[in-house]
C-alpha cells in the first residue's frame, strides 16, 4: 500500500488580486502546499458566514490573508467601506484561522512607516502618515489579538498581476500611453523614493518562509530602490517609448496635490532578518520590471512588438 503525504492546504484570501495571484503563480515551486485562492466574488472576508465553511478545508494548514483595498486615496473617500474591508476583514480571517488551527500569514504595507529613518530597521515603530496605514496597523493589531502567532511581512510597494495591476506600475502605464497618443513629449512624474518590488518575487519568498515554518515579523523588498521618475523611464525602454516620450523628474508635490492619503517621501526597508537567515530570495527591481513588461499582456501599450 503507498503511504500518500498529505499536501499542506493554503488558502489565499483575495486569490485573484495582484499579490493573490502571484502566490497562484509560485505554487507549483512549493509542491507541498496546496494552494485556494478564491477571489472576493467566491470569498468574502467581511462575512464571517462566508469564512466558516473553509475551517475545515485549511484545517491546520496556511491562510495567507492577501485581501484588503490597496487604494490609498480610496481608503481616504471611503472610510467606513475601508475599514470594513481592511481591519474587520482580518479579524475575521485571524478568528477563522485560530478555529481551524492554521497558521497565518499577513502581508503587511510599507505605509504603516513615516519614512523618517532609511533605510527603515525592523525594529522601527509603525508611525503611518495616511488613513490607509493606520487602517493596515489596526488590521495588524487585530490579527496579533486574535490569533496570536502570526506571520507578519512587511512588503515594499509591488507591481503584478497584469490586469489586476492596480499600484503604480499598471496605473502608469496606460496614463503614459494616453500621453503619447495625444502628441506629448514629456510626461512629469514624482521622485518619491520606494522599492518596486514584483509580487511573484514576494510571493516565492513567502512560499519558502512557510516552508520553514518561520515566525514573527519580517520585511521584504527587491535589491536596490528608485524614485517613481526612474521606474517610469525604465517602463518607457522596456515599451520602446523612449525615443518619443521623455520623462521630466519633479517634486512629489508637483504631482500630487490632491492626494488624499500621505506617504513617506523616501521609504527604503531593510531586510537584515531575511539575509541573516540566508533566506532572501529577492531580485533586482530592474530586472524584474523588465521581465514583468516582456509579458504578451503589455504589447497593447508597446510601440515595437
Amino acid at each position: 500500500m503507498t503511504n500518500m503525504t498529505r499536501r499542506i492546504p493554503v488558502l489565499v484570501t483575495g486569490g485573484e488580486g495582484m499579490l493573490g495571484r502571484g502566490f497562484a503563480a509560485m505554487a507549483s515551486q512549493f509542491p507541498q502546499f496546496e494552494l485556494m485562492t478564491p477571489g472576493k466574488g467566491t470569498l468574502d472576508v467581511r462575512d464571517p458566514a462566508a469564512l466558516a465553511p473553509w475551517a475545515d478545508r485549511v484545517a491546520g494548514g496556511w491562510i495567507v490573508h492577501c485581501a484588503a483595498r490597496v487604494d490609498v486615496e480610496g481608503c481616504a473617500r471611503e472610510p467606513d467601506a475601508a475599514h470594513e474591508t481592511i481591519v474587520l476583514g482580518s479579524r475575521h480571517v485571524a478568528e477563522l484561522a485560530t478555529r481551524a488551527g492554521a497558521r497565518l500569514l499577513y502581508p503587511q504595507s510599507f505605509l504603516t512607516y513615516d519614512g523618517a529613518v532609511n533605510p527603515i530597521p525592523e525594529t522601527e515603530s509603525p508611525r503611518p502618515l495616511s488613513f490607509y496605514g493606520e487602517l493596515k496597523y489596526a488590521a495588524e493589531q487585530a490579527i496579533v489579538a486574535a490569533h496570536g502567532d502570526p506571520l507578519i511581512v512587511r512588503m515594499a510597494g509591488f507591481f503584478g498581476g497584469e490586469a489586476a495591476d492596480k499600484n503604480f506600475v499598471g496605473r502608469i502605464i496606460p496614463a503614459m500611453k494616453a500621453a503619447i497618443d495625444r502628441g506629448d513629449r514629456r510626461f512629469s512624474v514624482g521622485t518619491r523614493r520606494w522599492q518596486p518590488t514584483f509580487t511573484e518575487d514576494l510571493a516565492l519568498n513567502c512560499l519558502l518562509l512557510m516552508a520553514r515554518d518561520a515566525r514573527g515579523s519580517w520585511q521584504m523588498a527587491c535589491h536596490g530602490d528608485a524614485s517613481f521618475a526612474e521606474v517610469a523611464e525604465t517602463i518607457a525602454v522596456a515599451l520602446g517609448w523612449q525615443d518619443v516620450l521623455a520623462i521630466d523628474h519633479v517634486d512629489p508635490a508637483a504631482v500630487s496635490g490632491n492626494e488624499l492619503g500621505r506617504r513617506p517621501d523616501c521609504a527604503v526597508l531593510a531586510m537584515t532578518r531575511l539575509r541573516e537567515a540566508g533566506l532572501d530570495l529577492q531580485r533586482d527591481w530592474r530586472a524584474s520590471l523588465t521581465l514583468y513588461l516582456q509579458r504578451s499582456f503589455w504589447d497593447q501599450y508597446r510601440l515595437h512588438i
